[in-house]
């Protein structure tokens, strides 16, 4: 008996597709365009080179509770076909973990500063969200409390469907309150670039004062770019604008004094591939007045080289953000 090829290889298709379908209908009820939906937190996007993602900023205004709305999320462009129950967990060794891939410094925050009424969540039929309220207590910080960097460790424990990822289970979230820094600025002086002195400072621009922690600010331009580029700061490159890679500033303030002690990177002091990082200048006079809301400030941008160039602003307070 003669076996036709073509026939053989039709029967082996037919096969392998009832095959993968078996495979595909044991993935559960959160099958969703051929891969089963990803249960995560919401978090910023991270890479294969990253052991966490960066953290969710959260920063509170002064009220007796605020709250910190964890979102969790199901993937894929359909609701969840049937309830999904999860429940989360703090996990303090999320900030160890964040503080290790980071090079950042964050503490856990106590557990009095803030209460769960409960870790059990619902993504509901249909649905592709649900949040997780964690109640923060302002009043309950402390002035030693205020000089701390806070951070949440949050984990998701356990789902009833779908299956939970491998790169947005955990995440970290910074708590911080409005520090008396915090707002929006109109920002006037110069810059002088040692390496290259076509290089100047555009001013004035507008910057966001975001507060980290009691006294520490980092700066968010806004002028460029619709203000999507908040850790860039733009200078005229002789004739054209450009900016520094892995730099932007971090002020740090005397809560007692006003005085500004410590201009830092955002993207690390010196730990960047740029190996980039901030440099304070102490003989000048750097201090907030609290009588003008204005911000004196003299820095320096410091690269492997030595010194590349020379701020000398002055922020002046506009509106609250």
């Amino acid at each position: 008996m003669k076996i036709n090829k073509k026939s053989l290889l039709g029967v082996a298709a037919v096969a392998l597709s009832m095959t993968l379908w078996g495979c595909a209908k044991e993935k559960g009820v959160f099958e969703d365009g051929g891969s089963s939906g990803i249960v995560q937190l919401v978090l910023p996007a991270r890479t294969s080179s990253t052991a966490i993602a960066r953290a969710v900023t959260t920063v509170f205004e002064a009220l007796d509770v605020v709250t910190l709305p964890v979102k969790v999320q199901l993937t894929g462009a359909q609701g969840a076909t049937e309830e999904l129950k999860l429940t989360l967990k703090i996990n303090d060794g999320s900030v160890e973990k964040y503080n290790l891939a980071w090079q950042s410094k964050y503490e856990a925050l106590p557990t009095r500063l803030y209460a769960v009424d409960t870790y059990d969540i619902i993504i509901p039929k249909g649905a592709k969200e649900a949040i997780l309220n964690i109640k923060i207590y302002p009043p309950r910080f402390t002035a030693i409390d205020f000089t701390k960097s806070y951070a949440l460790g949050v984990q998701i424990q356990s789902a009833t469907g779908g299956k939970i990822s491998g790169n947005y289970a955990e995440g970290v979230y910074t708590v911080s309150i409005k520090n008396k820094y915090d707002g929006i600025y109109e920002v006037t002086g110069t810059y002088q670039d040692y390496v290259n002195a076509a290089f100047t400072g555009i001013y004035p621009q507008t910057a966001n004062l975001v507060t980290l922690t009691g006294n520490t600010s980092e700066i968010n331009y806004t002028t460029f770019n619709n203000g999507s580029s908040p850790h860039s700061y733009y200078f005229n490159a002789g004739g054209s604008n450009s900016y520094f890679g892995n730099w932007s500033p971090i002020f740090t303030f005397d809560n007692a004094t006003n005085k500004v002690t410590a201009v830092t990177n955002y993207y690390g002091q010196g730990t960047n591939s740029s190996g980039r990082y901030g440099e304070i200048d102490n003989t000048a006079n750097n201090y907030y007045d609290p009588a003008t809301k204005t911000i004196h400030v003299t820095y320096y941008l410091v690269q492997p080289s030595g010194r590349r160039g020379k701020f000398t602003e002055i922020y002046t307070f506009k509106k609250t953000r």
